[in-house]
């Protein structure tokens, strides 16, 4: 979340929002920003975000069918053996196909930024299509040992200006970090929205792609 030491173990982003909605009222999460200068600070950085998207509802995982067993291990021999056929008739197949949305940075580690979409109070993080009114959050993962800093750019298809919608951020890395501050697009053309991770003298970008419905 902040660069400053944690007391102890840092509440998660997602507990703190919860705590400024009200919706986090037991007594530890109380007393440990009484006496925790970082993640007290944290907090305040969700309360000035004015246009701070609510928390995420994750959608139930369905049960897997007793049956998969049934199929899957006859299947597996099968698919084994088409593998190898794979690697010995197309050896020059590329199976590394880059993507836009991962970026490897030296002394952070792998990088992987996503987008949350909030819509007249519905929010999705499965969607890439704009509308107007439309709010958006970046979020990143990285592994938790680091730290980095995170600038966001916003381009438009066919125009060479870069808006920077956000303030650039230093965090600690972890699990879906969310990015202080949220931005809405506008027009008719896809929008290129890239994060530029910054730690010490390397830096990677990451990029996603959000199309106008």
């Amino acid at each position: 979340m902040t660069s400053l030491p944690c007391i102890g173990e840092p509440i998660s982003w997602l507990r703190l929002e919860l705590f400024a909605a009200g919706r986090a009222t037991d007594p530890a999460t109380g007393a440990h920003l009484a006496g925790c200068s970082a993640c007290q600070g944290a907090l305040e950085e969700i309360r000035r975000d004015v246009v701070a998207l609510p928390v995420l509802a994750m959608p139930d995982v369905a049960p897997r069918r007793a049956s998969w067993w049934t199929w899957f291990v006859p299947a597996l021999g099968l698919a084994a053996a088409a593998a190898i056929a794979l690697l010995i008739l197309a050896p020059w197949r590329d199976t590394t196909a880059r993507r836009e949305d991962v970026v490897a940075v030296k002394g952070v580690g792998e990088v992987i930024i996503d987008v949350v979409r909030e819509r007249a109070g519905v929010i999705r993080d499965d969607v890439r299509t704009y509308a107007a009114g439309d709010r958006w959050k970046v979020v990143v993962t990285c592994p938790p040992a680091g730290s980095a800093t995170f600038a966001v750019g916003v381009t438009e298809s066919g125009r060479p200006e870069i808006d920077r919608p956000l303030e650039p951020a230093t965090l600690a890395c972890g699990n879906r970090v969310v990015l202080p501050g949220a931005f809405t697009l506008n027009g008719d053309q896809p929008n290129r929205v890239c994060v530029t991770i910054t730690s010490g003298e390397d830096s990677g970008r990451a990029c996603v792609t959000i199309r106008p419905e």
